[in-house]
């Protein structure tokens, strides 16, 4: 057969044959597994792959909107001293904890960038592969008191805020909490206290009008914390929103 033929032959089947795959991880295509030998047998092992893998999957369920997912530690400016400590706490929170499981509360006036810190922080910690969940602390009160008269409803709005790993209550205590919004609140605080599961809590109250609202609630929060609480200078020149203005 002659040359020609055969190339014409060889262009033929590789134009009719299979696409190949494409995976974004050629090394274990995409299974998240790689087989290896140990000790005379095969075994699966995790591919490298996997923890970013599931660090992408748990930012889709943290509950934070695209802009919030932009407030990382490098995009906070800092401008003075207390600012760049409080960076440096929770930047030392985020990396030990894996082994302290501790909470963070940031406490300070509005505009203070304490809520910019938390979700710096939780970014950072599902970076490191730990299941975090965004939440506005009036819109759980909400939901809560809107399935209270419903047991069934009411438990699956409550296991909404005891099941993730690590919990971000923005706004701890925002308005004028009622005997109501108590009961509620030590619900959800009280059960991740039993069960060793971190929050972070940010909040415009101090940390001694936490515990003359609810001792039980505060103190709870205060252990769970293991000294991570960072409160912010308070006075209108600490508002970044209104720089400019005064």
């Amino acid at each position: 057969m002659d040359a020609a033929l055969l190339n014409r032959i060889k262009a033929t089947l590789e134009k009719h044959s299979p696409e190949q795959i494409k995976y974004d991880c050629p090394k274990c295509e995409d299974r998240g597994y790689i087989f290896k030998i140990q000790d005379g047998y095969e075994v699966a092992v995790a591919c490298e792959c996997l923890e970013k893998k599931q660090s992408i999957e748990k930012m889709e369920r943290s509950g934070l909107t695209e802009a919030f997912k932009q407030r990382t530690f490098k995009t906070f400016i800092v401008s003075n001293e207390w600012q760049l400590e409080a960076k440096a706490k929770a930047m030392d929170y985020s990396k030990n904890f894996k082994e302290t499981k501790a909470s963070l509360m940031l406490s300070g006036q509005p505009g203070s960038g304490k809520t910019h810190i938390g979700v710096a922080t939780m970014l950072r910690l599902i970076e490191n592969n730990t299941g975090c969940v965004y939440r506005e602390y009036i819109s759980m009160l909400t939901d809560l008191k809107q399935t209270s008269m419903d047991e069934e409803e009411y438990i699956r709005s409550l296991e909404k805020y005891i099941n993730p790993p690590v919990l971000f209550l923005d706004d701890f205590l925002k308005g004028e909490p009622t005997v109501a919004d108590r009961k509620h609140v030590y619900k959800i605080i009280n059960t991740r206290y039993l069960k060793s599961m971190p929050m972070i809590i940010s909040t415009e109250k101090s940390v001694k009008e936490i515990l003359n609202w609810d001792e039980a609630i505060g103190s709870r929060l205060i252990e769970m914390c293991q000294g991570n609480v960072i409160e912010f200078p308070r006075g209108l020149e600490n508002n970044y929103r209104l720089r400019g203005v005064i």
